[in-house]
């Protein structure tokens, strides 16, 4: 895996979420701060071109200044040295920007097709709201267009990309040098013609911008930019209920004023388009009601250019009154000159030509033309939001689906429906399937991320953090990452679910019992279990001197780590020495037997024995008595 690019040792670039004509917009990390950010990078094709670092300037220098819930809030800016393959060094221009979730209107518009009436009003009064806070503050915006505005998951609008924006009061070479800064489909006429621009401008836009909202195409398409801008300063468009009949006729006066070519005659300002638009919505009578919607809807619907540039003898001509009074003269004075019978008929047949060419012009324009067909061109490998622009300028309908592709860079066109080559016209639609990249995904490398930043680099990398797992560990801290499943590196199809394995922050306690006191220490203190060995002995006779016959914490016992495990160690019993006055154990005296004198009972004395025998009687007895002292002394 490549190493996180880092700009100002703070923001860290992540995955592209969009791309323009001048820069690419990236989803960030402020690592300072902790929050997710976009952050928007001037193409490095573009870095070396002084007029683009200008306009990434002035783009966040505008957003800065303008504090409101509508517009894309800038955080910071700056410039950043990048490695060029050559050796080189380059410097590339960035604004951090505040993220938004949701997608561009014009991602909305490819997806879902038209919205209905009251959604586009809610979406046009959602972009005049912080125009007109943009315009009270002297900033005009000038590209106003699907691309530039955001819908969030809330219905939120969000205003972005002030990259050609302008103060009022500005009116630098830009727009000295006749340049045409915008995008085709919706420029002001004063904006195609090079003129400076003001307020009104943007509003021109934002009513092109609400008329592709309720038909699903801008009001002018063409071949070419060129042709495009062409339009919008000599021809009117169709009203939005011409393409879409289900729209009313408020709504369609709405647009036509705000798609006036003369800026005077349009909306004068944002506040008063936005009521207008909320009152279109909710069926209330709009501010421009009393200038006649009859005569308005006349009016958009006549080329503006055919009346304005006519000579002035055509315009006399075409109208009946001075006409009649102009022929009453010449019939007075044909007597007087002759001359005159000659310019009458002269002038009869220039009436003629005039009206004949009006009626022709009519024709042509309510008759129904023919669908101009042509053969689509290849877009394989072109970016998409230029294959995307390209293609609606030339009258077409874009959709996208993502594809993946092994050879096709991720956001690069791979076909098209129908394929390249196709006879095709305008209106039609266009399916553009889009890259997104190879097919299989690394699983990237996360052992010793926290779980949020492992699971932001999971999605990052185009597949799915999955379930937790808890496991013991020694020596990772509690809540640490310590392997993903599959294993980092492995190669799993995009979108894959990847489960993280995270550290309990504890260790499971082995059974030391029956170990000695050296064996037991070494294994708890080991690199298996890094717990600290505290050692007790005890006396007993159960167990062999120097045996672990207790451990304190029971094996199997899951423990913090490096917690101490007490152990108890076998010790020899004493023995006592014997006392000499003790008998050995089982010693045991018998009395002595003492018999009387053989044939000597007395009786050879005394005839019968008495007198002997009471002289034996008294020794045995004393004899008895000392027996009993020594038996008294054992016991």
């Amino acid at each position: 895996m490549s190493e996180v690019r880092k700009l100002s040792d703070r923001y860290e670039i992540r995955r592209v979420i969009g791309r323009g004509g001048m820069a690419e917009v990236h989803e960030g990390v402020d690592t300072r701060l902790g929050r997710r950010v976009a952050i928007k990078l001037l193409r490095s094709d573009l870095a070396r071109d002084p007029s683009f670092h200008t306009r990434l300037e002035r783009e966040a220098q505008s957003a800065a200044s303008l504090n409101h819930p509508g517009i894309v809030s800038v955080y910071d800016s700056g410039e950043e040295q990048f490695a060029e393959p050559g050796g080189g060094t380059i410097t590339v221009p960035f604004i951090v920007m505040e993220y938004v979730e949701g997608q561009t209107l014009r991602q909305v518009l490819s997806e879902h097709g038209p919205l209905t009436a009251t959604e586009a009003l809610d979406v046009a009064a959602g972009v005049l709201a912080p125009l007109e806070y943009s315009h009270r503050n002297g900033i005009v915006h000038r590209d106003i267009k699907p691309a530039n505005v955001m819908l969030t998951p809330e219905g939120d609008i969000k205003v972005m990309d002030f990259g050609i924006a302008r103060a009022l009061e500005d009116t630098g070479s830009l727009t000295q040098t006749q340049s045409v800064v915008g995008t085709a489909q919706y420029l002001s006429p004063e904006q195609a013609r090079g003129e400076v621009v003001d307020a009104r401008s943007d509003l021109y836009s934002t009513a092109c911008l609400l008329y592709e909202l309720l038909t699903g195409r801008p009001p002018f398409v063409g071949d070419s930019q060129l042709a495009v801008a062409y339009q919008h300063v000599g021809e009117a468009p169709q009203a939005p209920s011409t393409l879409v009949p289900s729209i009313p006729p408020a709504i369609d006066r709405l647009v036509m004023h705000g798609l006036d070519k003369q800026r005077d005659s349009r909306y004068q300002d944002a506040h008063a388009f936005r009521e207008d638009a909320l009152a279109a919505r909710d069926g209330r009578p709009l501010s421009i009601d009393g200038e006649g919607p009859a005569t308005q809807l006349m009016a958009a619907s006549a080329p503006a250019a055919a009346w304005a540039d006519a000579p002035p003898t055509q315009a006399v001509e075409q109208q009946p009154g001075p006409h009649t009074g102009m022929l009453g003269e010449i019939e007075e004075n044909q007597q007087e000159e002759k001359k005159s019978r000659t310019w009458l008929w002269v002038g009869g047949a220039l009436l003629a030509l005039v009206l004949a060419g009006l009626g022709l012009w009519m024709y042509t324009m309510n008759a129904e033309q023919e669908p101009q067909t042509f053969a689509l061109e290849d877009m394989s490998d072109r970016e998409a939001n230029e294959a995307e622009t390209y293609l609606e300028g030339l009258g077409l309908v874009v959709g996208r689906e993502d594809q993946a592709d092994d050879e096709i860079d991720e956001g690069n066109v791979v076909e098209t429906d129908p394929a390249s080559g196709s006879q095709v016209s305008e209106g039609d639609r266009i399916t553009m399937f889009v890259s997104t990249g190879p097919d299989s995904i690394e699983v990237p490398e996360v052992a010793g991320d926290t779980e949020s930043l492992a699971r932001q680099k999971i999605g990052d990398a185009g597949l799915t953090a999955g379930s937790n797992i808890e496991e013991n560990s020694p020596d990772v801290p509690g809540g640490e990452v310590m392997e993903t499943r599959p294993g980092a590196g492995t190669e799993v199809p995009r979108e894959s679910s990847v489960d993280l394995v995270l550290s309990s922050g504890q260790v499971e306690v082995p059974d030391v019992t029956g170990m000695t006191e050296e064996e037991a220490c070494t294994t708890l203190e080991g690199d298996e279990y890094q717990l600290s060995c505290s050692v007790e002995e005890e006396e007993t006779g159960d167990h062999e001197a120097g045996e672990v016959f207790e451990q304190a914490a029971p094996a199997g016992t899951d423990v913090d780590q490096g917690s101490t495990v007490t152990i108890t160690v076998a010790e020899e019993e004493a023995t006592p020495s014997p006392s000499p006055s003790t008998p050995s154990p089982g010693f045991t005296v018998d009395p002595p037997q003492v018999p009387g004198p053989g044939g000597d009972n007395g009786n050879g004395d005394d005839g019968n024995g008495n007198g002997g025998g009471g002289s034996d009687n008294r020794g045995w007895g004393s004899l008895t008595h000392a027996w009993d002292r020594i038996v008294s002394r054992v016991s």
